[in-house]
């Protein structure tokens, strides 16, 4: 991996540890590419486009609350990043944590791809994740 290829992937996944701290859907999603996939552990049939991510991230905002992010931790590959944390916040059924992992690849500056690993016990306990 050229340092300038580092580089820029660092700068993307700073970009989106910031975006995901500070809760704003709208610079999430601006930084995929405009044909980004985005697939969840707990429905491995469905791979989600940029616009169904925006929505699922939106729909989130009434149902889980007060969401911080705790051992968040960034590694770097060519091509991407993996991001582990915990995720915590509000829910109807109470405050939950969910460990996860999330794989993204970064390719223009942008993210094209990201395998979301949730806990799916701890979120389908919570109503968080389809049946």
């Amino acid at each position: 991996m050229s340092a300038d290829t580092l580089e820029s992937v660092m700068a993307v996944a700073r970009a989106w540890e910031d975006a995901c701290r500070s809760g704003d859907n709208a610079r999430i999603v601006d930084l995929l590419t405009d044909d980004a996939v985005v697939w969840y552990n707990f429905q491995p049939d469905v791979h989600h486009s940029k616009a169904a991510y925006r929505a699922i991230l939106d729909a989130s905002d009434s149902t889980f609350t007060n969401r911080t992010y705790t051992d968040m931790r960034l590694n770097f590959h060519p091509g991407g990043f993996v991001e582990q944390a915990t995720l915590s916040g509000d829910t109807p059924q109470g405050r939950v944590e969910i460990p996860f992992l999330l794989v993204a690849t970064v390719a223009g500056g942008r993210i094209s791809r990201i395998a979301e690993y949730f806990d799916s016990t701890i979120l389908h306990q919570a109503g968080l994740a389809p049946a």
